[in-house]
């Protein structure tokens, strides 16, 4: 298993699927970050390569600069590991230089073409969401040498048809669902998520909704807002809170904040630890993901796990995911007013229902999304093309 990341959400992916691939006595070998931040809970051999520098600068140019040549000089080094090993199967999460990575992948298979090795990517996004089109080119070139892909829906599926026309129709395209997220209730010390819990004072008596995670402008920040001031005009006790790393310059929505949700709105900028972050989710009534763009949300698994129903918008694997678990509000992208009107809704569910609804969401997305399933369907795939 191959996955650069390592921490954080990606990481937490990963190791459940390594987890749970080991549990059924496959011989896993993951390959991942010099952080990666799941040592104590994982059963199977962790080789710990990608970023000993850049992981921990601040993000600027140079960092930049530096990450791409550590990743260059990374995946080199990855080249001898799997020509000593020679493994039935080189599973790879995350790809990062893709002009890169296509001469990586024909260097890999030229090396090994006399092995049996057979090579699976996880297209997590089967774009990337920042004008994606413009490698449409390059990540043809790249899904080619694969001999199966996965992706997390069957709206997914369709996508790699709709952009990759007559050459995906050769491809294995097989749809594993991501997991839930139970992992962080073994890997956070709950003495520290109560203690950040303490400081998320909930003043009022209305309800609360959390905006978590990375902020891309395609996470719909803005779009939130407009419909945040529709909201609390009938709903003045309730609480937004926006709480993560922005990758943008959100000047803006911060001066919209202040010149006009007041302390209805409630911000917390920056990297958050997981118990942190726990606590927000525990904190609050609802989650929000007003996506213009997505493919899955570890958000999204996060707040379904924790038994939190959700708003999402209709992109990518979201509506699917939470129509599964009945775990919320499913609205169209791009449309403040829908958004207003779900959150006019979800203030209106008394808590005693509210309460309910969230238990079983939980039940059902620990049972949907267990890690034993996605596992089991994997396994399949590598004796399908073994």
């Amino acid at each position: 298993m191959q996955d650069p990341w390592g921490i954080r959400g990606p990481g937490s992916y990963t190791y459940s699927l390594c987890n749970a691939l080991y549990d059924y006595g496959l011989d896993v070998h993951l390959v991942t970050n010099k952080y990666y931040e799941y040592d104590k809970l994982s059963h199977f051999k962790v080789i710990k390569i990608f970023f000993r520098y850049s992981e921990k600068m601040k993000t600027n140019k140079i960092r930049k600069i530096i990450r791409g040549i550590e990743y260059i000089t990374n995946m080199t080094s990855l080249l001898r590991i799997y020509l000593n090993e020679k493994p039935d199967i080189i599973h790879i999460q995350w790809l990062l230089l893709y002009q890169f990575d296509f001469l990586w992948l024909k260097i890999l298979r030229f090396i090994l073409r006399k092995s049996k090795t057979q090579l699976v990517l996880t297209a997590h996004d089967v774009l990337p969401h920042v004008e994606g089109h413009k490698y449409r080119g390059i990540l043809l070139k790249i899904y080619s040498q694969f001999d199966a892909i996965i992706v997390h829906s069957e709206s997914l599926k369709s996508q790699v048809y709709n952009v990759f026309g007559e050459s995906a129709k050769n491809w294995i395209i097989k749809v594993i669902p991501s997991g839930n997220q139970d992992v962080f209730s073994k890997k956070v010390k709950m003495e520290e998520v109560e203690s950040h819990m303490d400081l998320i004072k909930r003043k009022s008596c209305g309800r609360s909704f959390l905006f978590a995670g990375i902020i891309h402008k395609s996470k719909g920040l803005d779009l939130l807002l407009q419909a945040w001031e529709r909201h609390i005009k009938d709903f003045q006790d309730d609480v937004l809170y926006i709480v993560g790393k922005p990758q943008y310059d959100i000047r803006n929505e911060l001066k919209f904040v202040r010149e006009k949700l007041n302390e209805s709105v409630r911000v917390s900028l920056g990297y958050k630890s997981d118990e942190e972050m726990f606590a927000y989710y525990l904190s609050t009534d609802f989650v929000v993901l007003p996506y213009k763009e997505a493919s899955q949300s570890g958000v999204l698994l996060t707040a379904l796990t924790l038994g939190k129903p959700v708003i999402v918008t209709d992109v990518g694997a979201l509506p699917e995911t939470v129509k599964l678990v009945n775990g919320g509000y499913v609205i169209p992208p791009n449309d403040s007013v829908s958004l207003a009107d779900a959150l006019n809704r979800a203030s209106k569910v008394p808590y005693e229902i509210l309460e309910k609804w969230g238990s079983e969401i939980r039940t059902r997305a620990v049972e949907n999304f267990s890690w034993d399933k996605i596992a089991n369907k994997t396994l399949k795939l590598y004796k399908e093309v073994l």
